[in-house]
């Protein structure tokens, strides 16, 4: 039996797992979750494996398979209240948007230490969310998308050219994501983000430079990390 691998986070199994399911349906429930950094990598491993799972049953044809698959996926969810149709939600919605994506599909990203406590704080959010629901109202979560898009206003206001993480993280954005989608995303936070900063804001200027930005990362390759030259010198021995 492997032992020291999962987070204990000072509980015993029954409690652990009821917590990890808890924050497993939650993020399901409002695609992203805001909690201490270790609960969010746990939650994380269990959301992922219910995802998969979820896209196998998609894929089989086989009815007993399917069964097997539906019963582990309602073992690992609280599906009452609220979460009655979290299932129906993972098979309509959630797992069909990564059907293309072999693995990958939450994202942990650090935050400052909370308040009372200080204890470390993460937000666990499903990557690829849609920005803006069926009702055109703005989703929670795509924490990493709007500070993508802030740092790209940043270095446009400042006539600066866009460094190479803003553009390694544009290109992982638009990996799974098709061109049309991803630029009415970015618009509408672009737009969103102007109005709370109180910079002027001209929609046909905006538009010429999301576009110009999206034509060079779809048809470019993902831009290699420079690595910086080892210092390490290498001794002769005596």
């Amino acid at each position: 039996m492997t032992v020291g691998i999962a987070r204990k986070l000072s509980r015993d199994k029954p409690h652990r797992d009821a917590l990890l399911k808890n924050l497993a349906c939650q993020l399901f429930q409002h695609g992203s979750i805001v909690s201490t950094h270790a609960k969010c990598k746990e939650a994380s491993r269990v959301a992922e494996r219910i995802i998969t799972w979820t896209k196998r049953a998609l894929a089989t044809s086989n009815s007993v398979s399917q069964a097997e698959l539906r019963a582990q996926i309602q073992s690992q969810l609280f599906l009452a209240g609220d979460n009655r149709k979290l299932m129906e939600r993972l098979f309509n919605e959630i797992a069909p948007r990564y059907v293309e994506r072999p693995g990958g599909y939450t994202r942990v990203l650090r935050l400052e230490p909370r308040a009372n406590d200080s204890a470390p704080q993460s937000v666990l959010e499903l990557v690829d969310l849609p920005v803006a629901s069926e009702l055109h109202a703005v989703n929670r979560g795509n924490l990493k998308m709007w500070l993508l898009v802030k740092s790209v206003i940043n270095d446009d206001t400042n006539h600066l050219p866009h460094s190479q993480l803003t553009l390694q993280n544009l290109y992982k954005l638009a990996k799974f994501k098709p061109e049309a989608q991803l630029h009415s995303e970015f618009s509408l936070i672009k737009e969103i983000l102007f109005k709370e900063l109180a910079l002027p804001y001209d929609k046909t200027v905006e538009e010429e430079k999301t576009l110009a930005l999206l034509k060079q990362v779809y048809s470019s390759a993902l831009p290699k990390k420079q690595r910086k030259p080892s210092s390490y010198v290498m001794m002769p021995r005596p």
